[in-house]
């Protein structure tokens, strides 16, 4: 049976290229998110070879009203990803349009990123990559995500209205 949230709510990915196959993986759990109607849709980077990518990536970051940022060495290292992605999800964040949540896909230091002062998931902080079994890593995450959409669906004041 598919429900649908009072508000479906807008996802943006940040990921690096390298995390792909654990950017897959979790892809799932937001399909299913998206058939039951907690999320109305999720975006990434998708951008074409010879393409502004900040004409492309900004609107879509932007608009969003969760951002999953999905946290690893390769992340950090990649300019455009902890640079401009980060700086304009904690914008958003600031005005109250948007939420981040790191995911912490690998061990990474954190110290001195302004993403070290956000609750990141898995709750235990033990990196995705790092879990015995992965898919009770993503059902953690999944759940906890899940907590959030619901809190944001119920009006909390940082939701953008429809």
């Amino acid at each position: 049976m598919v429900t649908e949230s009072k508000h479906p709510i807008s996802i943006y990915l940040s990921y690096a290229q390298k995390d792909e196959a654990l950017k897959l993986d979790f892809e799932d759990y937001l399909v299913i998110m998206q058939q039951t109607g907690l999320i109305s849709s999720r975006v990434e980077r998708q951008v074409q070879s010879g393409t502004d990518w900040s004409q492309i990536i900004d609107p879509r970051l932007l608009t969003a009203d969760l951002v999953l940022i999905l946290m690893s060495p390769s992340l950090l290292a990649s300019g455009y990803c902890s640079g401009a992605e980060v700086r304009k999800a904690f914008e958003s964040n600031k005005t109250g349009e948007t939420r981040i949540i790191p995911i912490i896909l690998h061990y990474v230091n954190l110290a001195g990123n302004p993403l070290e002062r956000i609750q990141s998931l898995p709750r235990d902080r033990i990196p995705v990559s790092s879990w015995p079994n992965r898919n009770e890593a993503w059902e953690n995450i999944d759940m906890a995500i899940r907590e959030v959409i619901k809190d944001m669906t119920n009006g909390t004041k940082w939701l953008r209205q429809p």
